[in-house]
C-alpha cells in the first residue's frame, strides 16, 4: 500500500482564529456595554414613570379636596345667609309683637282707670247720702287720729293765734290738694273724651264721611323664600312721621284684608313717571355707571300692580 505523507502550514489558521478571538472579545465587551446602557435606561424610565404617576396621584387628590371644600363652603355660606334671615324675621316678629303687647296694654290701661272712674262716681250718686256719711265719718273721727286739722274746730280761746294759723294753712293746703286732684281727674276725662272723639268717624248730618277720611299710602310687596321656592313672603311698608309714627295697625290691618284686594297692572304713564324719579335718585346719589345699569335693568323687569 502506498503511503502519503503532507505537511500542512496551519500558521494562517492561527493567525485568523487570534484575530477571531480579539474580535470575540470586542464583541463580548460591547453586548456588556450595551446590556449596562439598557439596564440604565429601563432604571431610568421605569423612576420617571413611577414619579409621574406619583405626582399624578398627588394632583388628582389634591384637586378632589379642593372641589369638596369649595362645596362644604358654599353650602355653609348659604347655611349662614339663611340663618341671618331667619335671625331677621324672628327678631322682626319679636318687635311687632312688643309694640302690639305695648298698644294694646296702654290702650287697655286708659280704658280700665277710665272705667274705675266712670263707676266711681256713679256709686258715689247712686249713694249719695251714705258716701257723704262716711266722709264726715272720715274726716271728723280718722283723720282726727292721723293730724292736727280738726283742732281747728274745737280750739278754746286760750289756744295761741300762731296755732291757729298754722292748722288754718294746713287745712287750706289739704283742701288745694284736694280741688287740684279733682281738676286733674275731670280734666285728664276730659282730654281722653277728645281724644276719642278726634279718633273716631263723624257720620253726622253736619259732616260728610268723604271729608272726614284720610289715606295713607301703603306699598304692598310679595316675593319669593329663599328657604323654599313654592312659598311667598309678604311685607307691608307704609310712610312714617313724627305725628304718626306707630304703623303697626296699618300693617296688621292691610295683612288682615290682602286676600279681599283686587289688584291690577299699573299703566305705562304712571310706570313712566315713577322710572324718571327712580333714575332721578340713582344719579343724585353718584352710583357707578355699571350699579346705575343694573337698578334700571331690574326696575324695567319689575313689575307692580295697584289696588282698585
Amino acid at each position: 500500500m502506498a503511503s502519503f505523507d503532507f505537511n500542512v502550514d496551519t500558521s494562517p489558521m492561527a493567525q485568523s482564529i487570534d484575530s477571531t478571538r480579539g474580535n470575540v472579545n470586542g464583541v463580548t465587551a460591547a453586548v456588556v456595554a450595551m446590556q449596562a446602557a439598557v439596564i440604565a435606561t429601563e432604571q431610568a424610565a421605569s423612576k420617571k414613570i413611577c414619579d409621574n404617576i406619583d405626582e399624578g396621584f398627588y394632583t388628582l387628590v389634591k384637586s378632589q379636596i379642593s372641589q369638596k371644600a369649595v362645596a362644604a363652603y358654599t353650602e355653609m355660606t348659604a347655611k349662614h345667609v339663611t340663618l341671618i334671615q331667619l335671625a331677621k324675621a324672628i327678631d322682626n316678629s319679636k318687635r311687632v309683637m312688643e309694640n302690639d303687647f305695648n298698644m294694646i296694654s296702654r290702650r287697655y290701661t286708659k280704658l280700665f282707670n277710665s272705667l274705675n272712674k266712670a263707676l266711681e262716681i256713679r256709686v258715689k250718686e247712686l249713694d249719695r247720702p251714705a258716701m257723704q256719711l262716711a266722709d264726715i265719718r272720715k274726716r271728723m273721727v280718722f283723720d282726727k287720729l292721723k293730724d292736727d286739722s280738726s283742732m281747728l274746730f274745737s280750739i278754746s280761746s286760750e289756744t295761741i293765734p300762731a296755732t291757729q294759723t298754722a292748722l288754718s294753712g294746713k287745712l287750706k293746703q289739704k283742701t288745694k290738694e284736694t280741688i287740684n286732684a279733682m281738676t286733674e281727674s275731670v280734666y285728664e276725662d276730659r282730654t281722653y273724651s277728645e281724644k276719642v272723639e278726634s279718633i273716631l268717624v263723624k257720620n253726622d248730618a253736619g259732616f260728610s264721611s268723604d271729608n272726614n277720611m284720610r289715606y295713607i299710602p301703603v306699598a304692598f310687596m310679595v316675593c319669593e323664600s329663599l328657604l323654599n321656592k313654592n312659598d311667598h313672603i309678604e311685607n307691608v311698608y307704609t310712610a312714617k312721621t313724627d305725628i304718626w309714627q306707630n304703623t303697626i295697625p296699618i300693617v296688621s290691618e292691610i295683612n288682615r284684608i290682602s286676600k279681599d284686594l283686587n289688584w291690577s297692572s299699573s299703566d305705562n304713564e304712571e310706570k313712566t313717571v315713577i322710572r324718571k324719579e327712580f333714575l332721578a335718585l340713582c344719579e343724585k346719589d353718584h352710583v357707578e355707571e355699571r350699579i346705575t345699569k343694573e337698578l334700571m335693568r331690574l326696575f324695567d323687569e319689575s313689575v307692580w300692580e295697584d289696588c282698585k
